[in-house]
């Protein structure tokens, strides 16, 4: 019995490590996915801001 207590204790300590590793990865992910909208919200803007500057100049 007296070996329970910290084999409890690490596997209690597993399980957070887990859980704060995930929480991390979950972070990283949303970033990435915010960065790749944000890359094709200004790659629009530049797309369209050549379209405007071409059609003045032709005028």
């Amino acid at each position: 019995m007296p070996h329970l207590a910290p084999l409890l204790l690490l596997v209690l300590f597993g399980l957070i490590l887990f859980r704060v590793v995930r929480w991390i990865n979950t972070i990283i992910s949303n970033n990435e996915l915010y960065k790749e909208d944000m890359l094709n919200v200004l790659e629009e803007i530049r797309d369209e801001l050549k379209e405007l500057n071409k059609n003045n100049l032709v005028k």
